[in-house]
């Protein structure tokens, strides 16, 4: 009988290591993509407050007579000044870009690139950049769409 109990002695450690190992790997995934998240979402706040900011920048002119048209150069303008603003209050793990500002008629189309590193991907040896990409449209006017 103590034959059989030394055989058994050490498995209790076995199955502690593997859980712990399963534990942490969890963890780790949990804690990154928690981060892809909230990069995901700051990505799309970014690109929404950007083209309502833009959408904003009406012809004075046009404006008046009751046509819609942005002027593309305050609208520009207006739009990259609210991502900069805005770009401040971002979490530093992550770097974002201003990849294009499209100004047409009474639209104007932001897109905003989000990149970061994993926290412990990068320790584990996983050499990969997470990113996400968020577009937004914004119209000055009347819309007929619902």
């Amino acid at each position: 009988m103590i034959t059989h109990r030394k055989k058994e002695s050490g498995q209790t450690s076995l199955v502690f290591i593997a859980s712990l190992v399963i534990i942490m790997a969890a963890f780790a995934l949990l804690v990154d993509g928690g981060r892809y998240l909230v990069m995901r979402n700051r990505t799309r706040m970014l690109a929404d407050a950007s083209a309502l900011s833009g959408a904003g920048m009406l012809y004075e002119e046009k404006a008046q007579e009751g046509d819609f048209v942005l002027d593309p150069v305050k609208a520009y303008k207006m739009a990259d000044e609210r991502f900069t603003d805005n770009k401040t209050d971002s979490p530093e793990w992550a770097d974002f870009q201003l990849a294009e500002i499209r100004v047409v008629g009474k639209e104007i189309w932001v897109t905003v690139t989000g990149t970061s590193t994993p926290l412990f991907g990068s320790s584990l040896g996983l050499n990969y950049t997470a990113t996400t990409v968020s577009s937004a449209r914004a119209a000055s006017g009347i819309s007929s769409e619902r």
